[in-house]
């Protein structure tokens, strides 16, 4: 595959979240949360709700990769879930259930390896279910829609669409996620990052739509 040509970001505005973050740490509270959002899914007369999807887990280079801390869910730009599971020994139903939930698409950059961290680090989430039914990757969309063939980034694909970059401080990535409370720069680096995975998604849909009226207007479509 390509890799698109790099983009300096001191030339481009940060992308940041500027809605409500909501920010969860126990079992009952996740669920609380999560049976809330399967009323909003249910309630909506949409067929597909995209959900900006993403995980966080702390990281060493003696360990490697520590178990799912954080998982951040944003179905629109007025507020971000953020859900410390790090202590959590089992996922609420109510969570496995919106995540499958079939009107659901869970949106973002490389969105499978996040779904199957999720289910190598909790053995009752469906993940194979939720692959196969639920997951939207935006840089495999955008190379549909927009005819390329590109290896993107969440960074890039940012840069690319939004012409937006995205604060990528290696002292908030590679910070100790399992740590509860989170403190407010990690709270908003993680919500950003589920904004920006929706947003994505609703400009790839917006240039894929008008793609097609193009493609009306000029007889290319029958």
């Amino acid at each position: 595959p390509k890799i698109i040509p790099s983009i300096k970001n001191e030339n481009l505005s940060p992308v940041i979240f500027k809605g409500i973050i909501d920010y969860v740490s126990d079992f009952y509270d996740c669920a609380k949360v999560c049976d809330s959002l399967l009323t909003e899914v249910e309630n909506k007369t949409d067929l597909i709700v995209p959900v900006g999807f993403d995980l966080e887990w702390p990281f060493s280079f003696q360990t490697g990769s520590g178990k799912t801390a954080l998982v951040q869910i944003c179905l629109s730009e007025a507020v971000c879930y953020l859900l410390h599971v790090y202590n959590i020994q089992k996922l609420p139903a109510s969570f496995i259930a919106l995540l499958s939930h079939p009107k659901v698409k869970l949106v973002g950059v490389n969105i499978k390896n996040d779904i199957w961290k999720l289910t190598r680090d909790f053995k009752e989430f469906p993940g194979q279910k939720v692959v196969d039914n639920n997951c939207l990757d935006c840089g495999t969309y955008a190379n549909k829609i927009l005819k390329r063939s590109c290896r993107w980034s969440l960074e890039k694909l940012t840069a690319y669409l939004l012409e937006k970059h995205i604060n990528k401080d290696p002292s908030v990535r590679r910070s100790k996620w399992h740590i509860h409370p989170l403190n407010s720069a990690q709270k908003l680096y993680a919500a950003t990052d589920a904004f920006v995975s929706l947003l994505l998604y609703l400009k790839i849909e917006e240039k894929n739509k008008i793609l097609g009226q193009i493609k009306e207007q000029t007889g290319l479509v029958s």
